[in-house]
């Protein structure tokens, strides 16, 4: 279509493998040289490793192109899914001997027809193209053929091509055998940027061009950076970039013509590429979505609400709390005679604390000494001064005077998880032996301080009244 336009003899980009465009990079020039060694050496079984397109099939086509028939008979096998009976029979056509359904028979007449060709200084190679499609059960029987040898050498060199799986599949602990007869590895790589320009120009020239002139550099460089180095996506995206180009009328490849050619060619890879990123996108959303959800709820049902609000509540109930039991201590006190002197009453009642709940007391260490809500009256006050008889007075009243007899103490309700250390160090910032001692002699109605339970009530005295 475009040949005489662009002064070409021929397609230089044809897919199909032609030993007549081999271009050796590095990588297909080592593969060629330990193949013909291994071959011409004998040495049995060899493995050609390399990824889609990068160009195994041209290294064995142009092996057997080149090679002397006289002196070298080869058999090329391109689909490896058959079972080794199937694999016997297609070597024994090849060669022209019997085929049958019995394995044993078809062995014992290709031993003799590789001993008659060694015997006439001829060798013999099997090449077996994408063998990474090969049953296990057949490479498990290539033993066979490799078993197929003299004292000195190997009768039937077989030579596998196939990608990097065949590698994953000789790994298998059932193919060790097979993986421990493998006289030559090689691999074949993609072309480096420079090797693909190279590869380019090389087509070209065996196409008949004087040069690259039918692409610019930059379609060309837009075109190489897409293929990555496989000479097969190079052939095709140069192909369809020339037609592109042909039809536009263009004396070269331009970067819109080849920006077009390899979204016609990759367009249906690209959607691929973008329909599955876009239903990972819409997965993760869904999940961003529902954990929204759940937080929402959870802020709304007050999970997260902040520490120090439920603190304010703590301390407002606490105070109530405090006042009502302050009411009922001097009503109570109400009956006892009268025998402390009024100005030892008077500081006990300015002194005493209301209790403390635990998360109150790490907004503040001690509940400021303003007067209950409650007011009590002056009459009451007097009323109140009397001393309480131990015998006879309720355990609250007990309680209640043993603070305001003693400093100024806050009376700290234990809660579930708590411990004696923690408390002292959310309420004092330090548990130094000193402290941990004064505060238990503060406490002697706790037995085991490492054990409080919950509800237990502990008096802890004011910072300022720690020696």
């Amino acid at each position: 279509m475009y040949l005489d336009y662009y002064q070409l003899t021929k397609e230089p980009f044809y897919i199909t493998p032609d030993p007549e465009f081999l271009f050796l990079s590095e990588s297909h020039k080592q593969a060629m040289a330990n193949t013909v060694y291994g071959i011409g050496m004998k040495k049995g079984l060899m493995v050609i490793y390399g990824d889609v397109g990068v160009g195994k099939t041209m290294v064995a086509q142009a092996l057997l192109a080149k090679s002397d028939r006289e002196y070298l008979k080869t058999i090329y096998i391109d689909n490896a899914d058959i079972t080794f009976l199937e694999l016997l029979q297609a070597i024994s056509r090849q060669f022209g001997l019997t085929t049958t359904d019995n394995i044993s028979e078809m062995i014992t007449e290709l031993r003799q027809f590789l001993l008659d060709e060694d015997k006439a200084d001829r060798t013999v190679a099997l090449f077996i193209d994408n063998a990474h499609s090969m049953p296990v059960e057949t490479l498990d029987n290539l033993v066979v053929l490799s078993n197929l040898e003299t004292k000195e050498k190997k009768l039937l060199q077989i030579v596998l091509l196939g990608q990097p799986k065949l590698e994953t599949l000789l790994n298998k602990n059932e193919l060790r055998h097979i993986k421990q007869r493998v006289a030559i590895r090689t691999t074949i790589t993609p072309l480096s940027p420079d090797e693909s320009l190279s590869y380019v120009q090389h087509r070209l020239e065996k196409a008949g061009a004087r040069d690259t002139s039918a692409f610019t550099k930059s379609a060309l460089k837009r075109i190489l950076r897409e293929a990555k180095g496989i000479p097969r996506v190079i052939n095709v995206l140069c192909d369809n970039a020339l037609v592109t180009a042909f039809g536009r009328q263009t004396k070269s490849v331009t970067s819109e013509a080849a920006n077009e050619a390899i979204t016609d060619l990759m367009g249906s890879k690209q959607h691929a590429y973008f329909k599955k990123y876009l239903r990972w996108q819409t997965g993760a959303m869904a999940a961003v979505m529902c954990l929204c959800v759940v937080l929402l709820i959870a802020f709304r049902s007050g999970y997260f609400s902040p520490i120090y609000s439920q603190k304010e509540v703590s301390i407002e109930s606490n105070l109530q709390a405090a006042n009502t039991s302050t009411s009922f201590t001097v009503s109570n006190q109400s009956a006892v005679p009268q025998t402390n002197p009024q100005s030892e009453q008077d500081k006990a009642l300015q002194e005493n604390v209301p209790e403390q709940s635990n998360t109150a007391r790490l907004k503040e260490k001690e509940v400021p000494q303003s007067p209950p809500k409650n007011t009590i009256s002056k009459t009451d006050i007097m009323a109140s001064k009397t001393q309480v008889d131990p015998q006879t007075a309720p355990k609250s009243v007990l309680l209640q005077t043993k603070i305001e007899r003693g400093k100024r103490m806050v009376k700290v309700k234990v809660r579930q998880g708590d411990s004696f250390i923690m408390l002292i160090k959310d309420f004092y910032g330090r548990t130094d032996k000193g402290l941990l001692a004064f505060v238990k002699s503060k406490n002697s109605h706790i037995q085991d301080f490492h054990n409080l339970r919950q509800g237990t009530t502990l008096f802890f005295p004011s910072a300022s009244d720690i020696p």
